[in-house]
This record gives structure tokens, sequence and C-alpha cells, in this order.
């Protein structure tokens, strides 16, 4: 066989099989995404020539694809890059031709199968016959038990679907919420839309291949989840009126399809539910348990406990299994996919050593119960996962395996009614910002529009830093957005920027995904690299990092890590990096510290009630009660605490007058979309003390992915 016609290609260290589709290193497999090795393959193929961005572009999608060919054919040709430790800059590999494409610039060598040597007679060695046979015995024989054993496999196991088509079924340009939902009857899509904690959400329904949508009357007001569906279609479980205490348990409702007049589940609170496969009872978590009761909410019994906050319950078709998301607050964007028998027994996680990613959330069975699709990863990382559920003959359930990723960020999946689709949220994060005008009583687009947040005003006001969305980055610049500099960089994602009283620095809370959130200080001409506020307790999680006005200490919150207890006020020295916990600060968090240092203003836990320390007397007093809040922010002039408020599915800015502890509604955000991230939901001040605020830009629709089975 010539060489060229082999299906390996062999550069430096790597050999691709284009066959088999496996990259090796040094005869090592390593681990290659269906895109970055489509780009090297391609380039490979022609070694040496360019090869154009439509020529890779029609490589990996195909025309009727929706999606950002320019941002996915750059995360491919990273991620390559990254395999093969290669650099764009000064590359070895993969060489950048601006605005043009890619060429492979690296010798290639063409491997030959060991079956194309032929010997001749000559090299041919004399073997006896009775070996000959012995060893071709020996040879069907493990052949055929070979064979058999692969048959067991492919019997015992199958193999995941690919994704064949991406086409989006909703085009209303309203926001969809990513709580436990779609559920599907098999004709019809049921699922959450609107703003919960502005304008209101409702449920809406569409066809299943799409179509308009519209919204079920709304007799039920203030329906923030659907839970799920009855096993006879008939009804829809959902959660309304969402607490305000750690676990957000909320009512359990019913609400009938097509239409009718809902009811509420006995007295039961809770964060997750649904229906047994046989609809006699409601299996529902509270507190850190998973319960069991009647399906009118009677006779409640405790299955199991579990270690977090627990959402989108799923029992398996079979009816064996049970498996939620687990949530571990304060740090919400910590989550993984537990399980258990039915009866609460075997209780623990899906994927304990799987290297992919910590975070796992949302997962649904196939209708016939052989596959489990999932979403794991976050930010550029998330990506819908399929796992085959059945077990081999000769070891456990197969690895996921990646089903599809970006540039959207794809969520909580749904299998069709006959599983040959699946139902996904795709979303492209984005926001403004806005100013409102105090006098004019209107919002204003502020520095440009920039889809930012957690903007902070140096003290002479010739300065700002703030924190881009939704890739978290801290930049610096002008006021009027001149000199930017970009100050932190991936994996760091940056939150809550503070200016220091003279300038030279900047504080801000990294909030990294799946490790404890830390506070770093960072120069503000940019020079060098973050350091720690706190080094040590790499257990504790940091947050709010507030100056007091001679610079000369910071003020800040601090909990144990993963949970929502013990969480307590600190101030540091920043010259002898000593901490001393503030006076009963016990359960406080968001502390604040006014312009002129005399106060600190913090909420407590629960976020209903706002206090006020006087650092004269070291004494805590109460600003009041009210819906959850959150964002407190001192006015420059130290009359007022401003704050986002939310209750009774709506949401505004109020602010507390110090004097006399009145509160007073400074503009109703009914109308003023806001994305449900907790990172979106920041309000800040101007120097003037015009509220900021983070207006949604998203865009969320729901799409169909095509699903071809092996």
């Amino acid at each position: 066989m010539p060489a060229e016609t082999s299906s390996i290609y062999r550069f430096g260290m790597f050999e691709l099989d284009a066959h088999s589709g496996e990259l090796r290193k040094n005869g090592v497999r390593l681990k290659l995404q269906d895109q970055p090795y489509q780009v090297l393959l391609k380039l490979l193929e022609h070694r040496g020539e360019l090869v154009s961005r439509e020529e890779l572009r029609s490589a990996l999608w195909r025309a009727d694809t929706f999606v950002d060919f320019e941002t996915g054919l750059n995360t491919a040709v990273k991620r390559l890059r990254e395999t093969l430790a290669d650099s764009a800059d000064s590359p070895t590999f993969i060489e950048t031709l601006p605005r043009r494409g890619y060429k492979f610039i690296a010798p290639v060598g063409r491997g030959v199968s060991q079956d194309s040597i032929k010997l001749g007679p000559a090299d041919r060695p004399e073997i006896p016959r009775r070996v000959v046979l012995l060893k071709w015995v020996t040879v069907f024989a493990a052949v055929a038990a070979l064979l058999l054993i692969g048959v067991g496999m492919w019997y015992k196991q199958p193999r995941p679907p690919v994704v064949t088509g991406v086409v989006r079924i909703t085009n209303d340009g309203k926001a969809k919420i990513p709580m436990n939902s779609p559920v599907t009857d098999g004709v019809h899509l049921y699922f959450m839309e609107g703003e919960p904690w502005t304008s209101g959400s409702s449920i809406a329904q569409m066809s299943a291949t799409g179509g308009e949508t519209s919204w079920i009357a709304p007799a039920l007001k203030e329906v923030l989840a659907i839970y799920g569906m009855s096993p006879d279609r008939s009804e829809l479980l959902v959660v309304k009126e969402v607490g305000v205490g750690s676990d957000m348990a909320g009512e359990v409702w019913v609400q009938p399809l097509p239409a009718g007049t809902p009811y509420r589940v006995g007295n039961i609170l809770s964060t997750a539910a649904c229906w047994t496969p046989d609809g006699t009872h409601i299996v529902y978590t509270y507190q850190r348990a998973v319960i069991i009761a009647n399906k009118d909410g009677t006779e409640p019994r405790e299955l199991a406990k579990v270690p977090g906050i627990a959402r989108a319950l799923r029992f398996s078709p079979d009816g064996k299994r049970i498996r939620f998301w687990v949530i571990q607050p304060p740090e919400l964007e910590t989550g993984a996919i537990w399980e258990m028998d039915a009866n609460g027994k075997n209780l623990r996680p899906l994927l304990a050593d799987w290297k992919e990613s910590p975070y796992q959330c949302c997962g649904n069975w196939s209708p016939d119960g052989e596959y489990y699709y999932f979403e794991a990863g976050r930010g550029n990382n998330q990506a819908i996962w399929v796992m085959p559920e059945r077990h081999s003959l000769i070891g456990g359930r197969a690895d996921p395996a990646r089903l599809i990723s970006g540039p959207l960020r794809f969520s909580v999946p749904l299998p069709s009614g006959d599983g040959k689709k699946l139902f996904v949220l795709g979303e492209e994060r984005r926001v403004e910002l806005f100013r409102y005008d105090l006098k004019a009583g209107h919002f204003d687009s502020y520095l440009n529009g920039i889809s930012a947040g957690g903007v902070d005003f140096s003290a002479d006001g010739q300065w700002i830093t703030y924190i881009s969305y939704p890739d978290m980055i801290l930049w610096r610049s002008r006021t009027d957005g001149s000199e930017k500099i970009q100050l932190t960089f991936p994996p760091v994602r940056a939150y809550g920027p503070h200016w220091s009283p003279d300038g030279s620095r900047i504080s801000f809370l990294n909030v990294e995904i799946n490790r404890p959130w830390k506070i770093n200080l960072i120069s503000a001409s940019g020079a060098g690299r973050p350091e720690l506020l706190v080094p040590g307790d790499s257990d504790k999680s940091e947050s709010d990092p507030t100056w007091m006005p001679d610079g000369k200490s910071i003020v800040f919150g601090k909990s144990k890590q993963l949970e929502n207890v013990h969480m307590a006020i600190y101030s540091i020295d920043l010259e002898t990096r000593k901490i001393a916990l503030i006076p009963a600060s016990e359960d406080l968090f968001s502390p604040r510290v006014s312009h002129d240092g005399r106060y600190i203003c913090a909420l407590r836990k629960g976020q209903v009630e706002l206090m006020l320390f006087d650092t004269r007397t070291n004494h805590w007093s109460s600003l009041g009660e009210g819906g959850p809040r959150g964002y407190n922010e001192w006015s420059h002039d130290g009359k007022y605490i401003y704050m986002r408020e939310s209750a009774g599915g709506g949401a505004e800015v109020v602010r507390v007058r110090i004097k006399d502890r009145v509160l007073e509604h400074v503009v109703s955000l009914k109308d003023f979309p806001q994305f449900t991230d907790i990172f979106a939901g920041w309000i800040g001040l101007t120097p003037d003390d015009a509220p900021l605020l983070m207006r949604d830009r998203s865009l969320q629709e729901i799409y169909a992915l095509d699903l071809r089975f092996r």
C-alpha cells in the first residue's frame, strides 16, 4: 500500500490516526474535541498550503447551522493549539494568515500499516506444518473470543448519539428561565419565560416542532419554575413565591393543562419536586432532605439527607433511581449531580471521579432510559454531555461524551417524546450599562452602553474600574473610556472592584469557578500580578472588600468554604496583615464603609434586614427589614444607603435615610430587564449618586438538536 494512502499523519512528537480519530503524543492518547480535530485533519490534508477560514467553516458546520462562525472557529483553533502546545506568535505547527486562514508548516510523515509490508519467497523461513496449524487454531480461537466479547459489549453498552443538525425553534426575543425547565408532553413544550425578579414571568407553551409562543392563562401568579410534568401529561408541577432563607424554598402548586384552576399541594415548601412514575406520590426536597409524600402532600416521610440544596429532581424511566443537582452556598456556581435508589438508599455522587468538570447540572434521561443528558462546565467550557446508561459485561458504565458546545451557552437538555431530538436553551449573554437620572426619572445608556458592571470611581473622579460581562475581566480607564488597560486575565474572574483612597490600587474579589472566593489587590497602573489580601486560609471564602478612608485597612466578609454558616465581618491592617473581628458581626455579610469611615452597613443572613455599625460606639442597630436585599451602597454624602430590593415577584431600587431610618422608593425595575445571574443583578452609584444598573441584552432561545444513534 503506498504511504500516501495511509491514515497516519506524524509530525513532531504527535501522531494522528484519521481512521480512528485518535491523536497521540509519544504514543499516549490525547483528548481532542471534534471541532479542533476536524481543523487539524483539514490542515494536515493540505499541509504547506493555505486553508481559508471559509473552507474550515464549511468543514465544521452545515450551511443552515445558527452559530457565530468566527468565534467558534477561533475557539476551535485555540483549543487545538493548546493541545499541541503551539503558539500563535511563534508557531511550530499552525501559522495564522490574518483574515485569510491557516497553514500547517511543520514536516509531516505518513505511516505505513504493517499489513502493507510483504515478504518475498526468499524472506520466508521454513515453518513446520503442525506449528502453522496450531498457530491458526490459536488465532481463530482468539478472534472468536474477541468477537464474542465485542458483541457482548456492543449489545450491553449503546454508543452515544451525535448531533447532526441544530435548529432554533423559538424566536420571540423573550428571556427564558433555565430553572428546571422546559418539559414536554411529546406534542408541546412548556417553559418559563419573562423576568421573574422585575416584570414577572409566566408559563409559556409552543409546539415541539416550533412556531408561535403563547402564555398559559395567568391564573397562577408569580410562578418561578416548572418542576415537572405528571405521568399522564395532564398537569404541571410548579413553584411560586420562593422564600428568602438559605434554601430558597417555595410553595408547590399544580397547574392543570391546557388550562384550569391551579391548586397548592398541601403545605409543601421545596427547592425541587417531581411525581413518582406511577403518579401516586410526590418526591421533593426541603432543608437538605429528600422527602416523599402522597400526591396531595400528606404523610411526608424522609428518604435521605443530602449535602446541600437539591434541585432538578428526576426519576429514571424504570422508577428505580432518583437523580438531582446539589448546590452548596454561598458559592452557588458549584454543583454536582447525585443519585440514589428510589427508596433513598445508596446516596452517592454520579460522577465522583470524573475529570472533565466538577460542575454538572440539570440532567434528563432519554424516554427509553438508555442515555442520560446533562450540562457540565462553566463559562467557555460549558457543554451538553451524554452518558450511556447500560453497563458493559466486563466493566462499568461508559464515560460521558461531549455532545455539543459553544459558541452559544447550551443548558437544560430535554429529550423529545420519541428521543430523536434534544431540546436545549441556547443563550448569548450580554448586558448594557445604564444610569438612572433621579431628576428626570428615566434611564440613559452609560459609558456607551458597554457590557459591564461593578463600576467604581477613583476619589478624584478621573478614573473608573469595571468588570466586563460575561467574561468577568477587570479593566481600568479614564471616565471617558480612554487609556483603557486590562488588569486581569483568565482563569481569574473578577467582581466588585474598589479603588484605594489614594488611587494607587484596586481591590477585587476573584470568583474563580470551583475555588473559594478570594480578595485580591492589584496596581491601578497594571504593573505586577494580583496579590492575595489574606494569604493562607485556603478553605475560607472571602467577599465584599471595602476600604477605610485612610487607606490603611480593608473591611471584608469571610465564611467557611461552601457553607453559609460562620459568616462574619473582619478588618485587616494592610501593613501588618493583622485581622480583627468586627464586634458582634457574626451572621452578617456584605459590609460597606461610609465615605467618612464613621459607619459600616451590612446585611443579615437571609438578606432581609439592613444593619448599621457605629465605629465610635462599636454598636450595631437595625435600619429596618424588607424583601430580599442586596448590593447595598453608601451615597457619597453619607445620608443614604441604596439597595436593590426584590419582593412580590418584582424588584426596585430603594434607599434608607440614615437620620430617621425611613425607606424611600427610588425606581421600580418592573420594566427594566435584568439577568438572573447573581453577578448581573449589581447596582452602583455615580459620583453624583445616580444609580447604575446592568440591563439584560442577552439572547435566549430554545434549539432542537437532531440526534443520530450509532
